[in-house]
């Protein structure tokens, strides 16, 4: 890192009216782990090891550096702003509002999406039977917890991601410490580009934690720091977990639930069966991360006024945007009592990589831009690893581009709103 000059010139943004930032390095460490460690780790090893065969460490080595290379470029842009909003404020500041409200709806419509899915599996998981019941119930705790306070709500996601690292890191330890039962490679053809694309999708989720910078002590030197942290451990940990489920479950590539056979195979079907309990734990952790993030989005967007200002009402003493955070998990639940997991997953990791190229134009222009704060981390060849963003980005999404249909109505809803903010100054000025 780069130390910056500590003008007070140099701060883009002051603290929010009523925002405390009580949320610690270490905090939003717990949280970006939170937010990229979902319940797909469980059945991930097998649905890669499948597509990718002899080749599987390679395609996991390549999707944490495609990850990592994105996770940069957000790292130098946090270091230079300290506001709520991460993907809002770096667009905003690079190329308008109209930018930065795109990039804004689209990561919160995104998190929205993966929060319903979220909600349907996790229902599925605990009560299949009271599946609306469930869903409803879960949702509103999540709000309830929220608009608690940042404080109370980043304790439960520390709590719930020290369980999340706990029980896979105990899963990899035991797959590589106990006797070897190696994976027979799979009879396909070996389909590498894709596996590269399903296992990048699994990384994403690190741009979310920047949206609470508003709340973060020192946020231009706490976001990358969290960011590096967060990723080196989700690093470690996936390719723990594949590299066990690869020693111990002979038919890897055949397995739904590669986490649990391996289990099964080394503790019998009881600890098997403890395998739902702690995918319903990870999915858990997600929802209370998107539940955190999402109404942050909408806070940034309503005090850029690009959203109506009723979203980035701030309430007293606990110092939430209760408005945003209710409406998020109307939304959320609304949303998953009408539709399902695959779904909305595929629709929001299509959405997120076009945030992840405005991001890293962003930091391209950003550089050449006069009058914005020095960054206090200097990414190495930071143009040219923006410019790699970029472009594999692009030719995901080319892949992944029919999925981004399905945020059709959000797009539109967003639109609407965003006329009712800014409809009556934009045509004044045409």
């Amino acid at each position: 890192m780069r130390p910056g000059s500590k003008d007070a010139n140099e701060v883009v943004s002051p603290d929010r009216v009523g925002l405390v930032r009580s949320l610690g390095r270490w905090g939003l460490t717990t949280l970006t782990i939170n937010c990229v460690v979902g319940a797909g780790i469980l059945g991930l090893p097998g649905k890669v090891y499948a597509l990718a065969g002899a080749s599987t460490g390679l395609v996991v080595a390549g999707a944490a550096i495609l990850a990592l290379a994105a996770a940069l470029c957000l790292a130098e842009l946090g270091s230079r702003m300290d506001g709520s909003g991460g993907p809002v404020e770096y667009c905003t500041a690079a190329f308008g509002p109209v930018a930065g409200f795109a990039a804004g709806w689209l990561l919160w419509a995104a998190t929205v999406l993966a929060a319903a899915s979220l909600l349907n599996l996790f229902a599925t998981m605990v009560a299949p039977d009271a599946h609306t019941m469930i869903v409803v119930g879960t949702g509103l705790g999540l709000t309830v917890l929220t608009c608690a306070g940042m404080g109370r709500s980043a304790i439960a996601s520390g709590a719930l991601t020290v369980l999340k690292l706990g029980l896979l890191a105990g899963v990899a330890i035991a797959g590589l410490t106990t006797s070897a039962a190696p994976a027979t490679l799979p009879s396909t053809a070996a389909q590498p580009v894709t596996a590269l694309i399903l296992m990048f999708f699994a990384f994403v989720g690190f741009e979310r934690p920047t949206a609470v910078a508003g709340e973060v002590v020192d946020p231009r030197r706490a976001v990358p720091f969290a960011l590096l942290a967060g990723m080196a451990v989700v690093t470690a940990l996936y390719a723990g977990v594949i590299a066990a489920c690869w020693r111990g479950v002979p038919n890897l590539a055949l397995s739904e639930r590669p986490v649990g056979d391996l289990l099964g195979r080394l503790f019998g079907s009881e600890v098997a069966r403890g395998a739902e309990l702690a995918a319903a734990v990870i999915v858990l952790g997600t929802l209370v991360s998107q539940w955190i993030t999402a109404p942050r989005l909408m806070l940034a967007l309503s005090e850029s006024r690009q959203l109506p200002a009723i979203f980035g009402r701030i309430a007293s003493g606990r110092g939430t945007p209760d408005m945003a955070i209710v409406t998020t998990g109307i939304v959320a639940v609304f949303l998953a009592l009408g539709g399902d997991f695959v779904t909305g997953i595929a629709a929001s990791s299509a959405s997120r990589l076009l945030i992840f190229m405005g991001c890293a134009a962003a930091l391209l222009r950003l550089r050449r831009q006069r009058g914005i704060p020095e960054a206090r981390f200097h990414l190495p060849l930071g143009a040219a690893v923006a410019t790699c963003v970029i472009l594999v980005c692009g030719a995901l999404l080319v892949v992944a581009s029919a999925e981004l249909a399905r945020l059709g109505v959000l797009i539109v809803v967003g639109g609407l709103l965003w006329l009712i903010s800014n409809g009556k100054r934009w045509f004044q000025r045409m």
